[in-house]
């Protein structure tokens, strides 16, 4: 689902949980009304198994082929003149971490100058960054996987990726992969490992949908709703083992700060010019560099990494730490958005108390 806002922002504020435990399962055709706390937690929709019987059935071959993949570009002058105006042609290496120029609290101020390094091979982690979207090589990444939903009429496709919870069923994405204008995605499946049109480790049905109440309630063109654009998914067990015993979970940390990061993603489908097939749509695809944070007047409080990753990247995850070879690694943040100047530059929200406080309600629900 292609779709270009005018801007996006994100802001971090405290938050204690909120539960939801009294709402009752919906029936398959409909689904519980939304919930909204102080806090920031919004529980989007809950369905029931037979609902989510009929989500894994209704995604056939042919649906999926016709799924649109997500994008958010934002219109850098909309979110504040020069907003987005990092560097286009950079990428560091590891061995020179590049520092921000300022920090979360301190006046905007002008992103650092790199230079770019050549681009290095698929499933490179250490070593020199690579800032063009390049297919993954490293090894199985069996946590990250395709998120297939529909809102209204539109069939879509996001990245969402297992994080590690008590009952190892969360699943981690965009806010507004999960809903739009405050209306949730429905027939919700998550089939990680994909690899082309193979699924090796089946598909899991979704439950539970949350998001930020920031996401969810406020113009999702404005800074207000863009810095909360996070959401988390509930997968119910299958043949009874947890999305985290069959598939593994990453780790996630709601206080990062400027590391280095990995990010995966399943880009939409592309061709080149001359009609050729550019990225067939299913391949997990990577960039791996430093952070830094976004610049000029009124921008956001996202990160923003060098990554062209294209549509359909959209909730896949910033991961600091990454082992190739265990696939073992820790989500930061997810993709976010490109602003329409530079799609160059990925961004990604600060990941703070309040989508802690989402995480946390998902972790029991």
């Amino acid at each position: 689902m292609r779709q270009h806002l005018t801007r996006r922002l994100i802001a971090a504020s405290s938050a204690a949980v909120v539960t939801f435990g009294g709402l009752a399962a919906a029936s398959s055709a409909a689904a519980v009304p939304a919930g909204e706390s102080g806090a920031g937690v919004s529980l989007l929709s809950s369905v029931d198994e037979a609902a989510q019987q009929e989500a894994l059935d209704y995604w056939t071959a042919e649906r999926i082929a016709e799924a649109t993949p997500l994008d958010r570009t934002i219109a850098a002058g909309g979110a504040g003149g020069d907003a987005g105006g990092a560097p286009a042609e950079a990428a560091a290496s590891p061995a020179t971490p590049v520092p921000s120029t300022r920090s979360t609290a301190a006046t905007p101020q002008q992103p650092p100058t790199l230079t770019r390094s050549a681009r290095t091979a698929a499933g490179t982690v250490t070593g020199d960054a690579v800032s063009r979207a390049t297919d993954w090589t490293g090894g199985t990444q069996s946590r990250v996987g395709r998120l297939y939903f529909t809102q209204g009429a539109g069939k879509f496709e996001c990245t969402a990726s297992s994080v590690d919870s008590p009952k190892g069923n969360v699943v981690v994405t965009a806010g507004h992969c999960l809903t739009e204008n405050g209306k949730p995605s429905t027939n919700v499946v998550f089939v990680p490992g994909l690899d082309g049109t193979e699924e090796p480790l089946g598909r899991f049905s979704i439950g539970k949908l949350f998001t930020t109440t920031q996401w969810r309630t406020q113009d999702q063109s404005s800074p207000a709703a863009l810095n909360f654009d996070v959401g988390f998914a509930v997968a119910s067990p299958r043949d009874g083992r947890s999305l985290k015993d069959t598939v593994g979970a990453y780790g996630i940390d709601f206080t990062d700060t400027l590391s280095r990061v990995t990010v995966l993603g399943y880009p939409g489908k592309a061709l080149n010019p001359d009609g050729s097939v550019k990225v067939d749509g299913s391949t997990l695809q990577y960039c791996t560099g430093w952070q830094f944070t976004d610049s000029g007047p009124g921008s956001t409080t996202d990160r923003a990494t060098l990554c062209d990753l294209a549509g359909g990247s959209s909730g896949g995850p910033w991961l600091r730490d990454l082992d190739p070879v265990t696939g073992a690694g820790t989500v930061t943040s997810v993709v976010s958005f490109s602003y329409d100047n530079n799609a160059s530059v990925l961004y990604g929200p600060l990941l703070g108390e309040v989508a802690k406080a989402v995480y946390t309600e998902a972790s029991t629900a």
